[in-house]
């Protein structure tokens, strides 16, 4: 009785720690950086627009891809991409983590 009681208390916090997780951002994953570069590849980018994208990208990536660091991310990308470019990098992106 005394191993069940421990096992359910167990399960209760390994649900609750679950529970309380944040799902991962797209970039976080291999698929979901192949699909950011696939994104790049329908904006029509000057090679300079690529090259900033890349590196904000890089940044964002090696700070954890956190929700912080994709604000930051996306803040960048709007100073260097047109307003018809960063719509289409926003809706493909919002595409994307519905289906991550």
């Amino acid at each position: 009785m005394k191993t069940l009681l421990t096992l359910a208390i167990a399960f209760a916090f390994a649900a609750t720690g679950f529970a309380g997780q944040k799902k991962a951002p797209c970039c976080a994953s291999d698929a979901g950086k192949t699909e950011c570069s696939q994104i790049y590849a329908k904006l029509n980018l000057t090679p300079e627009q690529h090259s900033k994208l890349d590196a904000f990208q890089a940044r964002c990536e090696k700070d954890g891809c956190s929700e912080e660091s994709m604000k930051k991310f996306f803040k960048n990308a709007k100073s260097v991409l047109t307003a018809e470019q960063f719509a289409q990098l926003k809706s493909e992106c919002g595409k994307m983590e519905k289906r991550g």
